[in-house]
């Protein structure tokens, strides 16, 4: 049985012209000490999904009758607030995108963190500082000793990010969701924090979901990755896999538009041409087919199903039109 079992998960906001569906039918999963990669544009429903795994979609939200969302076995959905409270950090956390936004800009560092501890380990003020002190170290931030009773505003950047890390991390979970978690962070930054995130999710036999809009970030990271467009998840497969040989025109444009070290000087990335669709009002048949260079008439008639080719799973008509380029 895998950690995170997501089954037809579907989310939609009412809008002043109508319901706007941001996850639209969503099965995944992920096992122990796995990463998967979910990856897509702007308003593809990453982060609504990541939302909707941990419980914490607004109060507008409306979700589908037949969404399941299960991690280690227990429905989420059946359980009352109080106890997705007490699994939220205990057994999975999310990073935020803004660490600014995301950390208490009136608590110390040890404070936010303690906080955790002492909530679900039950730990005394001073043991959950010494542990807040470790925490801090085993993310990379210098002089934690000093760190840990200075305030959010004293840090850079990436200091920010590290210390959103030690706070998800405080409690051990079994599931870790870092939504852009090198947002407005300079790449020698990012390359940082994304390999600490893959080393603490080794260590400690911890599976993540990774989501980003950069297939480049999930390269060398992820076990799997997952590509949404649209609200839907439309290619989905091991990472070597995707890289070699994807289905999906979309995911086919994403990895053109990866600069690569070996182009030649002054070459022009690679664009995919259009707009994502209007959510409110989708065109029929494929989502994508409005940008798509093979679409048919099938294609916007109908849209296809998620399909299984071997080790990729993908939602296309016509992938070998793509591929044969």
């Amino acid at each position: 049985m895998s950690l995170l079992e997501v089954e037809n998960a579907r989310v939609a906001f009412p809008t002043a012209r109508g319901l706007l569906t941001a996850v639209d039918g969503v099965s995944l999963s992920v096992d122990e000490g796995r990463v998967l990669g979910i990856v897509g544009e702007s308003g593809s429903g990453k982060s609504v999904l990541s939302r909707a795994i941990m419980g914490l979609l607004p109060r507008s939200a409306r979700t589908g009758e037949a969404m399941r969302i299960r991690l280690g076995g227990r429905e989420l959905g059946a359980l009352p607030e109080r106890e997705l409270r007490r699994l939220r950090g205990r057994e999975m956390a999310m990073i935020f995108q803004d660490p600014m936004t995301a950390l208490n800009p009136v608590m110390t560092l040890g404070d936010q963190i303690g906080e955790s501890l002492r909530l679900h380990l039950g730990m005394g003020r001073r043991q959950a500082r010494d542990r807040s002190v470790e925490l801090l170290a085993a993310v990379g931030l210098p002089q934690p000793a000093t760190r840990v009773d200075q305030h959010p505003h004293q840090l850079s950047g990436g200091m920010r990010q590290r210390v959103a890390i030690a706070i998800a991390l405080a409690c051990d979970p079994r599931l870790l969701i870092a939504d852009e978690p090198t947002t407005a962070l300079d790449v020698t930054v990012q390359h940082g924090i994304l390999d600490l995130l893959q080393a603490q999710s080794r260590e400690r036999g911890m599976a993540m979901i990774l989501i980003t809009h950069d297939l480049g970030v999930v390269a060398g990271r992820a076990d799997e990755v997952a590509v949404m467009y649209a609200g839907r998840v439309v290619e989905q497969a091991p990472t070597r896999a995707l890289f070699a040989a994807a289905s999906m025109p979309y995911t086919r444009g994403l990895l053109a538009s990866i600069p690569r070290i070996e182009d030649a000087p002054g070459r022009r990335l690679e664009a995919i041409g259009g707009r994502p669709p209007d959510l409110v009002s989708p065109p029929a048949g494929c989502a994508f087919s409005p940008r798509c260079a093979h679409a048919s008439d099938l294609c916007r008639r109908q849209a296809p199903g998620l399909e299984d080719g071997g080790a990729t799973r993908f939602a296309c008509w016509h992938p070998a039109l793509e591929a044969a380029e």
